[in-house]
């Protein structure tokens, strides 16, 4: 058996992915090697640092009463210190992105789109704006890993119907819920993919609905213990004295609204905002200063009491009354969540070309991916052949979409870093819907190739899943 599977992997084609994986993790290798470990405020939250002013109490709690939700801290809890920690998300993210290699290569016929895409989504896993995450002590590295991880086994259990990549893939997607409180969005997806899956896999619908069902569970139990962690985060946050939601209004004031002329005169004359010369001081510099602001915010009895008067519903009556300006501010939020960006210092190991074309300047990067979805879309239509992979592509594309303007219309801060795990679910859309096209039209071409691609994915599909 062993010789056998070894004989595979230097037989063409095998042999080129094996090759493509063999660079891939040298270079990841070297990555790791060359690597610089980044903290940041938010570090503490997620890791004990040692030192009794900023470990504050327990950071894992099932329940909610701790900082973050339990699955970061829970896997930063296993490690001594942060290098371990930085070399075991490393781990993760090596073995998700090649598995997500593996599982494309399977899902394709023809060679150039499995070599395409195998190599495509290798490149992007070694780019800076991807690989870096690695590296930093907080939750962009797993909430980026895992969902990967989830995409890849899904993938293979749709190919082969193996309800152990079922269950390796629910198992996945539950951890990366509890990430992030915004995977949720991701994970809703996920559920309403696999209610499509069972609807047209008869022969697969128990195991589908019990993997739906888990994830259902799993998203019941992180809204119900959100409101509990946001509460518990006020004890290692940078200004615990503000509520949760007067603390949102003053990260929008200091980002959104006062250093916009437009929209702060919209917001004195609409809304009754007073002045506050020490917020406006602060908002006329680059820095950011949120712990100065904060204090300048209660040092301002008017402002204070409008904020607190305000706080729960004045963004969105901002959105009701000048819907074109803040559309305009919309478009800006999203240009910069989308445009990626790299925390920790990693060496480039990519083309540059590469990297600009994945990740364009924040100028461009907007109308670029904009241009991308809509190839991306054109492409769908062909790609329906592979119906697998076009579910994956529009789960991954809208699931990501709409967990981008959630993720901005409740929160605000560091937008670069908060939608990077969108920003890169719909670069792997785009992929995906590009290869299968590709895979699609070859195929015609060829007059439905060789046989080996000719039946291949289908006849496993078959045979594993009872459907006549």
């Amino acid at each position: 058996m062993l010789t056998d599977r070894l004989r595979r992997l230097v037989r063409l084609p095998d042999a080129v992915l094996t090759g493509l994986l063999a660079l891939f993790v040298a270079a990841r290798v070297f990555i790791c090697v060359r690597g610089d470990v980044f903290t940041a405020y938010d570090t503490f939250s997620y890791a004990h640092r040692g030192d009794p002013a900023f470990d504050r109490g327990s950071l894992v709690s099932l329940t909610g009463h701790a900082p973050r939700l339990w699955g970061v801290p829970l896997f930063y809890a296993i490690f001594p210190n942060d290098t371990s920690r930085a070399v075991a998300q490393w781990a993760v993210g090596t073995v998700a992105w090649a598995l997500l290699a593996w599982a494309l290569w399977t899902c394709l016929r023809t060679v150039v789109a499995r070599v395409l895409a195998a190599a495509a989504v290798l490149a992007v896993a070694l780019l800076p704006q991807v690989a870096n995450w690695d590296f930093a002590i907080l939750s962009e590295s797993l909430s980026i890993s895992l969902g990967v991880l989830t995409l890849a086994l899904m993938l293979l259990w749709a190919r082969t119907g193996s309800v152990w990549y079922l269950a390796g893939a629910t198992a996945a997607a539950v951890w990366w819920t509890f990430t992030r409180t915004d995977i949720r969005v991701f994970v809703v997806f996920l559920i309403l993919a696999l209610a499509v899956a069972a609807w047209r896999r008869p022969a697969r619908r128990r195991q589908t609905l019990v993997a739906a069902g888990a994830l259902v569970l799993a998203t019941i139990w992180c809204t119900a213990i959100t409101p509990v962690v946001d509460r518990s985060y006020t004890g290692w946050s940078a200004t615990p004295e503000v509520r949760h939601e007067e603390g949102l209004m003053l990260f929008r004031l200091r980002l959104h609204v006062l250093p916009d002329p437009e929209v702060k005169a919209i917001f004195q004359r609409e809304f009754g905002m007073p002045s506050c010369a020490g917020m406006e001081e602060i908002a006329a510099g680059p820095a950011w200063e949120t712990a100065k602001f904060a204090a300048a915010y209660e040092q301002c009895p008017e402002f204070k009491a409008w904020g607190e008067r305000n706080a729960a519903d004045v963004w969105q009556r901002y959105a009701t009354a000048e819907p074109g300006v803040f559309a305009r501010q919309l478009r800006e939020v999203v240009r910069l969540s989308v445009a990626g960006s790299d925390y920790a210092k990693t060496e480039r190991v990519v083309p540059v070309p590469v990297e600009k074309l994945v990740f364009p300047p924040r100028g461009w990067a907007l109308k670029v991916l904009g241009a991308a979805l809509l190839v991306a879309a054109a492409a769908l239509v062909f790609a329906r052949r592979r119906p697998a992979l076009t579910l994956a592509a529009v789960t991954v594309a809208v699931g990501s979409g709409v967990s981008l303007l959630a993720g901005i219309w409740f929160g605000a801060g560091e937008y670069w870093r908060f939608g990077i795990q969108e920003a890169i679910g719909l670069r792997l859309a785009v992929l995906i819907a590009v290869v299968a096209a590709v895979d699609v039209l070859l195929l015609a071409r060829r007059g439905h190739g060789t046989p080996e691609e000719r039946g291949a994915p289908e006849a496993v599909e078959k045979t594993a899943s009872g459907a006549p």
